[in-house]
């Protein structure tokens, strides 16, 4: 796991088209300062879930937001120039916890954030897939954030029942967990957690993800969980940090399927 000093985009990555995914589950704070600890990230893509709702929604920024309840919502959106979104129209059937968005720039893709919830997080899961299933079957898409479903790193190491149910879902669609590509690890054997339960170092948990196209898998050069104070003392999850690097100018949006698969 890295600081986040570590993963300062230089200015040669983002020459080379690189493109920074970001989820995390940040657990309070105000869309602004949430996005001002990861403003010198500058990812492509950021999925934030349970910040605090504005009373007012605040028009600084395009991201793509939802309320989830009178205290949480999710937000989706960009804080690289290179990269622009479009909400997508919310799809009957999906969960509470869900925004997703048309992405513009070196890289064009759809993005799907799901902030799973309960009492049944993997149907929750599940149902949010199967609502977006044709435009995550249209052309390249990323789904990404805290499903709450995973693997317990405090016990014998195995995922919680149904989460292959998950996986099996992503990869029917042709996605695949960045992280578990990149590091060579199948579900249930991870070795760095997203998330503490209770806030307690003693009950660590991998729940966080980010699926990517399998044709992405070969331009995977980081796929990180940021540690250190500064990122305990903020949440209880760790930000998820994705880079990709691409050749050229790919999936430009005149060739992105999902142009054609009613994504507005």
């Amino acid at each position: 796991m890295f600081a986040s000093a570590d993963l300062t985009q230089s200015n040669e990555m983002r020459a080379a088209a690189c493109v920074r995914l970001i989820a995390w589950n940040c657990h309070h704070g105000s869309l602004r300062a949430r996005l001002a600890h990861l403003s010198a990230l500058s990812p492509a893509i950021v999925f934030l879930q349970e910040f605090r709702p504005a009373r007012t929604p605040a028009p600084m920024t395009p991201f793509a937001t939802q309320r989830v309840n009178a205290r949480k919502g999710v937000a989706l959106g960009s804080l690289d120039p290179s990269h622009s979104v479009v909400k997508l129209r919310p799809r009957a059937g999906r969960g509470r916890g869900v925004v997703g968005a048309k992405v513009t720039g070196p890289a064009s893709f759809i993005a799907l954030g799901i902030w799973s919830q309960g009492p049944r997080y993997v149907d929750d899961v599940l149902q949010t897939v199967d609502a977006y299933r044709s435009i995550l079957r249209a052309g390249p898409a990323v789904v990404m954030g805290d499903l709450n479903s995973g693997t317990s790193l405090a016990r014998k190491r195995r995922t919680n029942n149904g989460h292959s149910r998950i996986v099996d879902a992503l990869a029917d669609l042709g996605l695949v967990s960045a992280y578990h590509a990149f590091h060579r690890v199948q579900h249930g054997h991870e070795s760095h957690p997203t998330y503490r339960h209770l806030w307690k170092a003693s009950n660590l948990w991998h729940i966080d993800f980010c699926f990517v196209p399998f044709s992405w898998v070969a331009n995977l050069i980081r796929v990180d969980v940021l540690d250190g104070k500064e990122w305990t003392a903020r949440s209880d999850h760790l930000p998820l940090v994705v880079d990709l690097r691409f050749a050229d100018t790919i999936y430009s949006a005149k060739h992105a399927g999902w142009e054609r698969a009613g994504s507005a």
